[in-house]
């Protein structure tokens, strides 16, 4: 078998055997077709051994010139690949069980939205539809905005923002939600996340619920084709990429400075949760991190909040409260 067939068999595994989203599907075809462009889709597969990795990785760092995430991914695949041949007794030598390769990935902490920039940035489509304040919103006014397909896409936007930022969902589970996945009564969403795992995330605001409510009823006006949740002002599905450009034009609208993304805003939810109290183990689950290392990174708390904090709680405040007598000058 040649190099060109494996990737082939191997992606239709991850589609059929492995339920695999159609997101990392995506990102696994980039991948091969990268390993495949390096050693050619006609190589034989017992040529690709330790040395041949070891070049390509280098091709990858010097050539390609990539980012140290996009290598490890790049490097991932091709292990799991590797490793669902040796599975499949269609090599007998996996090149990976003895290659040792570090990749060492620069510290990047989550970007994070200040609650005075998120602020800003949730008012953006109130103001778009011409209200002052959130407390001039009426039903009757939201559910007017159908007859404009303008209107309607910034009513859209204010709930994909006000729930991206409520729940902490990833932008394509937040576009994979469909209508009978919510039970707006109990204030729950289910979530199919990463891996085709199960989540339940919470809408922790009445007048979220009332909002979500009403733009259901909106929805419907438009005679959507599809299930799905989140519709476009024309009723088709609306895709990660559709969220995306509204989320960066209500950034741009609001003056931030730098392009939002709907990431920023799942960030966002994690450091204000654990900096508000939440335990860890809560945030966990509602982002749906297999591992509390991924949910600890975002504990790195502002150097102006820790002083406070500390200030706060250190036991050496009033220890003498009667005074010390002495002064700073």
């Amino acid at each position: 078998m040649h190099l060109e067939q494996a990737c082939e068999e191997f992606l239709s595994h991850c589609r059929h055997v492995r339920n695999l989203s159609g997101h990392t599907l995506q990102a696994y075809q980039i991948d091969l077709d990268e390993l495949n462009r390096f050693a050619g889709r006609e190589s034989a597969l017992h040529k690709l051994d330790r040395n041949f990795l070891r070049k390509y990785m280098q091709f990858l760092f010097e050539e390609r010139a990539l980012k140290e995430t996009s290598i490890k991914r790049r490097m991932a695949c091709a292990k799991a690949m590797f490793r669902w041949m040796e599975m499949e007794e269609i090599i007998t030598d996996n090149p990976f069980r003895r290659f040792t390769a570090t990749i060492k990935m620069p510290a990047r902490l989550p970007r994070s939205l200040s609650m005075g920039d998120i602020r800003r940035l949730l008012n953006v489509p109130v103001k778009s539809l011409g209200f002052g304040n959130r407390s001039q919103l009426t039903r009757e006014a939201l559910l007017a905005t159908v007859e404009n397909r303008h209107r309607f896409s910034w009513f859209i936007t204010l709930v994909c923002l006000d729930s991206l930022f409520a729940t902490g969902i990833r932008v394509g589970e937040l576009t994979a939600i469909e209508v009978q996945d919510m039970d707006i009564r109990e204030g729950t969403i289910r979530i199919h996340g990463k891996g085709d795992r199960e989540r339940m995330v919470f809408l922790p605001d009445q007048n979220l619920r009332n909002l979500l409510g009403i733009y259901l009823k909106a929805r419907r006006a438009v005679l959507p084709s599809t299930e799905r949740l989140i519709v476009t002002s024309q009723g088709r599905a609306a895709d990660t990429q559709y969220v995306r450009i509204l989320v960066r034009k209500a950034g741009e609208a609001a003056g931030i400075g730098q392009r939002i993304t709907p990431h920023m805003l799942r960030h966002s939810t994690a450091t204000h949760l654990l900096n508000g109290g939440v335990d860890i183990r809560h945030v966990q689950k509602l982002l749906g991190h297999q591992s509390i290392t991924t949910t600890q990174i975002y504990t790195q708390v502002s150097t102006d909040m820790l002083k406070r904090v500390i200030a706060k709680g250190h036991p050496m405040r009033g220890m003498w409260e009667e005074g010390h007598g002495m002064d700073s000058e």
